[in-house]
């Protein structure tokens, strides 16, 4: 039996990014980026106001209270053609709008006195050169990087793309993941249930799971504990990039997923980590999928997903940092769990004074899904002690924003 970290090291070496495309830029949010993005002109690519005011020349304003003549205005985007301030002349000039040749300061208009019928301003503060006027290049001068590959692309990214006329973007391909629930015990959630039979509550999570990175599973069903066509529903599978299927990896005598995996030509990777919950968890590859065998209870299958297939999918997705990001976190009550086993312990995280608390979660075991419900973290403890005493500072997975 691995560790944890030996697990998620294997799993990493297993598969690299999947493959790229070139994407519309109105359908890259939420995206990898596959290449880096540059400026493609110095921005802003002019000097500009930054203020709606007055271009000025600061020679002419040493002290308060000069009277300049006002010769003209110029709006965010006109061209200012060959309007340019002389000695004692200034130019009407909106925020955005090139500052025409001649004019070194732009002065707001809340500090001028405008007559506009005498086409005078009277200038009301002392000026300096430069003042209130964005620099030809100051953001970024053309052909500096902007954007860096491995970058997820959200609302301030897609900002920068539209800013430098990038319409395709090259992207990372979004893993190809399937999801597979076994047993028999197992029927839909619309289905009249017994009470030998459990709902597939799995299917459900691991799919809204996908959804939170980015990815839309495809569902493939529930397969009986019947060889053949455990088999077939394995094969279709097994044909994308990543095959999530819950059930059926412990040792029973109805446990047949190790063996029709093996049947249908997978590589085993492991099988069983000290980790808990999820000690039977199952990882193999068959030509380029990665075959993730998580437990049927339900804790587990959230566990072993947040833990070793969000990372992997990270990876093969493209992203610079794939691993998971965990925070030091004070333990606010005891966390008891055996040695042996890295723990992951379902708690509520909070936020005191800015730093980061939590306390265990009522839960009656793995097969608690309603447990899950109540947490938003995992608390991390190692398996050599087992637990944390109340005040120790562990690390935290969080799933969900504490609270204040």
């Amino acid at each position: 039996m691995i560790t944890v970290e030996q697990a998620s090291n294997i799993l990493e070496q297993a598969a690299g990014p999947v493959g790229t495309e070139d994407i519309d830029l109105h359908q890259a949010w939420g995206r990898i980026l596959a290449g880096e993005v540059v400026s493609d002109r110095d921005q802003p690519p002019a000097d500009r106001s930054a203020m709606d005011g007055f271009a000025v020349r600061a020679g002419d304003l040493s002290e308060p209270g000069r009277m300049l003549e006002v010769i003209g205005e110029i709006r965010a985007g006109d061209d200012p053609g060959g309007l340019s301030p002389g000695p004692g002349q200034a130019v009407r000039i909106m925020t955005g709008a090139l500052v025409p040749a001649g004019a070194d300061a732009v002065v707001m208009v809340e500090r001028t006195e405008e007559d506009r019928k005498a086409g005078t301003v009277q200038i009301l503060e002392r000026t300096k050169p430069g003042q209130h006027i964005r620099r030809r290049g100051e953001e970024a001068r053309a052909g500096d990087r902007l954007l860096a590959p491995g970058c997820r692309v959200r609302a301030a990214e897609m900002a920068a793309l539209a800013s430098v006329g990038v319409s395709r973007v090259p992207v990372f391909r979004l893993p190809r993941v399937a999801v597979l629930t076994t047993g028999d015990e197992v029927v839909e959630p619309d289905q009249e249930v017994l009470d030998h039979q459990v709902r597939n509550s799995n299917a459900v999570t691991l799919l809204a799971q996908l959804r939170e990175i980015g990815i839309e599973g495809r569902y493939l069903g529930i397969a009986p504990d019947r060889a053949e066509r455990l088999e077939e529903l394995l094969q279709d599978g097994v044909r994308g990039d990543l095959l999530l299927l819950t059930g059926g990896v412990s040792m029973g005598e109805y446990d047949l997923v190790a063996d029709a995996l093996d049947r249908i030509g997978m590589e085993l990777l492991f099988h069983q980590v000290r980790v808990k919950p999820g000690k039977p968890i199952l990882a193999g590859r068959s030509g380029s999928c990665i075959v993730l065998g998580l437990p049927g209870n339900p804790v587990s299958a959230f566990t072993g997903f947040a833990v070793f297939a969000a990372p992997l999918l990270r990876r093969i997705g493209g992203w610079t940092r794939w691993r998971n990001r965990e925070v030091a976190a004070r333990v606010l009550e005891p966390l008891p769990a055996r040695p042996g086993r890295t723990t992951y312990h379902l708690v509520e995280a909070v936020l005191e004074d800015g730093n980061c608390a939590v306390r265990p979660t009522r839960t009656r075991g793995s097969g608690d899904v309603t447990s899950l419900a109540r947490a938003n973290a995992f608390a991390v403890t190692p398996g050599d002690p087992g637990g944390a005493p109340a005040g120790a500072v562990v690390p935290a997975l969080l799933w969900r924003t504490p609270t204040l």
